[in-house]
């Protein structure tokens, strides 16, 4: 049976995919409530409503919606995704780790300019409320980072860094990519609208930098190794080191001082070498094994 939504423009796929985006977050909103309800889970200090909130929102809220467009699409949902196996994945996932690695001075060069910009003074009213937001979401983050068992570090490696990269993989990629990439078909324009889309709707202006590049680099892992896997593994060795790094070296002050570190020219030169090995690395990839 021809899925019914194969014959649709690109515009009316993306439009779909949203609808079901916000179908899917009203849903697993009302089920995380639901859940709530229940006394064994609902007590506590927040934490079990946060991890609550963020599975219903990865499963049901992202990941869902681009299971669903990908049904209406094509007739193997995972083999549109890409998310089936493929050759040389190894390899792949030495490139992702690599990507991983050469990228980071950048990213941290990146998150530490964004986090200094000033709106001009007409707009401090907006700043403030911008500045309230990232505080509210550094403040969520805070806790669910402050948890010192073993089992914290298990539950947050598989809620907050496994969930969430596969769900965010499955729409951003693995469906509203693709849907971008049949307009633009030489795929640079979709890597990047969808990372610019990407970073948008996580509401953070202050991190907004940082998670355009982080799109970026995960559009492109995507477009050179057409698997969804190797995207997925980069997104959860991003938010794994985060983790683990605050988990064992969290409350100390070379920790803090790296946490702290000011936009100088040593690090804007360091970013600079980070940006060169990273682009030198893509680009070898894409003469070598894109599309292998």
């Amino acid at each position: 049976m021809r899925p019914v939504l194969s014959s649709f423009t690109p515009g009316y796929k993306i439009a779909y995919l949203f609808l079901f985006l916000l179908i899917g977050v009203i849903t697993a909103g009302i089920l995380t409530n639901l859940i709530l309800m229940i006394p064994a889970v609902g007590s506590g200090n927040g934490v079990n409503a946060i991890y609550v909130g963020s599975v219903m929102q990865s499963l049901v809220g992202t990941a869902l919606p681009a299971f669903l467009i990908a049904a209406l699409t094509h007739p193997s949902p995972a083999g549109y995704l890409k998310m089936t196996g493929s050759s040389r994945m190894g390899r792949k996932m030495v490139f992702a780790v690599l990507a991983f690695l050469f990228s980071y001075c950048l990213a941290s060069f990146l998150s530490q300019w964004n986090k200094g910009f000033v709106l001009p003074a007409p707009m401090r009213g907006v700043e403030q409320v911008l500045r309230s937001m990232e505080d509210a979401a550094l403040a969520t983050t805070d806790l669910l980072l402050s948890g010192k068992t073993i089992g914290s570090l298990i539950l947050n490696l598989v809620v907050v860094a496994g969930f969430a990269a596969v769900s965010e993989e499955m729409f951003f990629r693995g469906a509203l990519q693709q849907f971008i990439q049949e307009k633009f078909p030489d795929g640079h324009a979709a890597v990047w609208i969808t990372a610019l889309v990407f970073s948008l709707v996580h509401f953070q202006f202050y991190g907004f930098l940082p998670r355009l590049l982080l799109g970026a680099l995960l559009g492109y892992l995507f477009l050179y190794t057409q698997n969804l896997w190797i995207p997925i593994l980069f997104h959860f060795i991003n938010n794994a080191f985060i983790i683990v790094m605050h988990y064992f070296w969290g409350n100390t002050s070379w920790m803090r001082e790296i946490e702290e570190m000011p936009v100088n020219g040593w690090f804007a030169l360091a970013a600079a070498a980070s940006a060169l090995c990273t682009v030198l690395l893509f680009w070898g990839y894409s003469k070598k094994w894109k599309g292998a």
